[in-house]
């Protein structure tokens, strides 16, 4: 099974025509020439009849699948994570015709058509033949080439190690992970009386490990079950409390960090593997934040990377211009040694980034370090976004970027579509500091302009000596410039960085009810108003938010981690109620429209505290159900019980109809005593 290294295919080629009713005929021509040796596609609005596509929006769903030839429409508007996805799909040998429409004129799209006058990309005139694709078709069971082998050889001996041992395996996409780990996976389970578990975020990102399973052979070999049959979902592996001898965790940087490391405590030996860099994002944020808290909990970790390409040559020419045109590759700049260089603050647009390749690059290399994931689509975002502000922290006899700070400004709410907000009926997008100063009842603070950060990032040779705090004070002088209202930030929550926001003048106003499933951490929001009248606006909602912040740490933030909950604490100032009047219409809000219960369950907790006569206006499941919810903070599954609901929505409107229930009976009794 080892000895046989994969032969090396053929480069894959990047054909272009101009997007017009003619080359359509003639791309759907010649897909459909090739259509009935399987391994062809089509990816955009215009799938022909009889070949296999997908819209670009829905290109993660193929992910697994090996084709040797496709069609991408590039469109107005690129679709730049389904061309990423489609890339990594192309074996070696293979065609990738690209049907290039007529951009809108941004940044991205200047850059994207300077890329395509590069050598590598074809443009075939209209009376040359397209080609056909080249592939090496593999014969019998899959080879593992030398790199898989070796990394083979030093983790196949994993289940006779120590409890406590975990492997990391990560590669760039197209390197045969999959298929090492279904060759792993398929001797592990020769192994007779030997508990193995594969989970990942969902059943078909295994789809390329069970394609890649390299069965064992031979007269000794015991025959073990299908791979199919060991996998688990992740929350079911963690609600079952199983306690596997070993599991193999696919696509671990999908994956929420918290979830990675409770499936670390799953089993006595833990396989993580994962793609770095592709269409799903960078994946650095796996890296530098899961396996260093890992280190931190005492795992012993042995990492393994694999380099060689398997799908298709070293040195790829299309693989090569996809990194290079979305920046993939990017990192920080290497920075000179010695002392710290005196640096200034300078504004740039998209367009005049776009056009300084190495600035671009260097800007990308330290936001994606900063980020736990960034997309290809990211960079298309922040040259072409509207309202989108870069700030570069650079050295003042020139060097290696200090540091950046990406920001952009959000639009304040008109009055009607505030009130829309605080109902829970509207979240427009693109005013996401408005929407949540609506949410929490501030209409008039959320009618103002704000600027929100989006990502900052220091060099890391020249962190944790002021840079970042200096570079938020340029921010603050830009936005008053500006004429915005405010300035915050949303992030992970963990305390060092509620610390570092904190210090510099901005207060915690919210911590989500929810995780995030790419941090794995609650996101908590952070303003700084710029003027007295936003300062006071903030200063009167936090006094809010410190009333009602015992009623969600004990009920939907009772998970939150403790040293980040004591930080919160420490920011909110004194609590400050707003008065029963706007309890009353917080509880209005969430019985007769869409109010989010966590925002309005502080009002309903105070008013069934206040009133105990409330529940005696229930049936007696309502009202057990509704004692569970607002005193008791009862979790969403023992509610989803009391309920006799499948899940948190069914909950919430049992909820709703309950609080209407109680109004209603008191307007009447009211009406009746009149």
């Amino acid at each position: 099974m080892l000895s046989a290294p994969l032969q090396t295919s053929c480069p894959r080629r990047l054909i272009a025509l101009s997007d017009s009713s003619a080359a359509v005929a003639r791309a759907t021509e010649w897909i459909r020439g090739l259509a009935s040796e399987g391994g062809v596609a089509w990816f955009g609005t215009r799938i022909p009849p009889g070949v296999d596509g997908v819209q670009p929006a829905q290109a993660a769903h193929w992910l697994g699948r090996e084709l040797d030839a496709l069609v991408f429409e590039t469109g107005r508007d690129l679709p730049a994570d389904a061309l990423a996805i489609a890339a990594g799909l192309l074996r070696g040998g293979g065609v990738f015709l690209l049907l290039v429409g007529s951009p809108a004129p941004t940044p991205f799209a200047h850059r994207l058509q300077r890329f395509l006058q590069e050598d590598i990309v074809e443009w075939p005139d209209a009376d040359v033949a397209l080609p056909a694709p080249r592939p090496i078709r593999r014969g019998g069971r899959l080879r593992l080439n030398a790199g898989q082998a070796r990394v083979f050889r030093e983790v196949v001996e994993l289940p006779a190690r120590d409890e406590g041992s975990s492997v990391v395996i990560t590669a760039p996409r197209g390197r045969g992970k999959s298929t090492l780990l279904g060759a792993l996976v398929g001797h592990w389970q020769t192994l007779g009386d030997f508990d193995l578990r594969v989970t990942a975020p969902n059943p078909a990102a295994i789809q390329p490990l069970l394609a890649g399973w390299v069965s064992p052979s031979g007269p000794q070999r015991r025959r073990g079950r299908g791979i199919s049959d060991v996998y688990v979902a992740p929350a079911q592996l963690l609600a079952d409390r199983a306690r596997p001898d070993l599991l193999v965790v696919d696509e671990a940087a999908a994956l929420p960090v918290h979830r990675l490391l409770a499936l670390a405590q799953v089993a006595p030996r833990v396989v993580f593997a994962t793609t770095t860099a592709g269409f799903e994002g960078s994946g650095r944020g796996f890296r530098l934040r899961f396996l260093e808290a890992l280190r931190q909990r005492g795992h012993r970790l042995r990492e393994f990377r694999l380099e060689r390409p398997v799908r298709w040559p070293a040195n790829d020419p299309l693989e090569d211009w996809i990194n290079r045109l979305f920046l993939l590759d990017a990192e920080a700049e290497p920075a000179v040694s010695g002392r710290q260089p005196a640096g200034r603050m300078r504004w740039v647009s998209g367009d005049r980034l776009e056009r300084d390749e190495r600035r671009l690059a260097a800007v990308v290399g330290l936001l994606s370090d900063a980020h736990y994931r960034t997309r290809p689509s990211d960079l298309q975002r922040w040259l072409d976004g509207p309202g989108w502000h870069v700030g570069l922290l650079e050295p003042v006899g020139g060097g290696p970027l200090l540091g950046v700070v990406l920001a952009r400004s959000e639009p304040g709410l008109d009055p009607v579509l505030a009130r829309a907000v605080w109902r829970g009926e509207r979240r427009p997008p693109g005013h996401f500091l408005p929407c949540v100063l609506a949410g929490h009842g501030s209409l008039d603070a959320a009618r103002r302009p704000a600027l929100r950060v989006a990502r900052i990032a220091v060099h890391p040779q020249w962190q944790r000596r002021g840079l970042g705090t200096r570079m938020l004070r340029a921010v603050q002088h830009f936005a008053r410039r500006q004429g915005f209202a405010m300035v915050g930030a949303s992030f992970g929550a963990r305390p060092d960085l509620l610390r570092f926001w904190n210090a510099a003048g901005f207060r915690t106003l919210r911590i989500g009810f929810q995780r995030e499933t790419t941090s794995g951490l609650h996101a908590a929001v952070v303003l700084r108003g710029l003027d007295a009248r936003a300062r006071d606006e903030l200063r009167l909602l936090r006094g809010q938010v410190a009333v009602d912040w015992p009623i969600w740490r004990g009920g939907p933030l009772r998970a939150l981690e403790s040293g980040t909950a004591s930080a919160v604490q420490q920011d909110l100032p004194a609590p400050q109620w707003h008065g029963a009047l706007a309890d009353a219409e917080s509880i209005l809000g969430f019985a007769d429209a869409g109010r989010p219960f966590e925002l309005a369950l502080p009002a309903l907790f105070r008013w069934l505290e206040a009133d105990a006569g409330v529940l005696d206006r229930l049936p007696v499941r309502d009202a057990h159900l509704l004692a569970a919810a607002l005193r008791d903070l009862r979790d969403w599954p023992e509610l989803s019980i009391l309920a006799g609901e499948s899940g948190r929505a069914g909950v919430i409107r049992a909820l709703r109809r309950a609080v209407r229930v109680v109004l209603q009976s008191g307007l009447s009794s009211a009406s009746q005593r009149a």
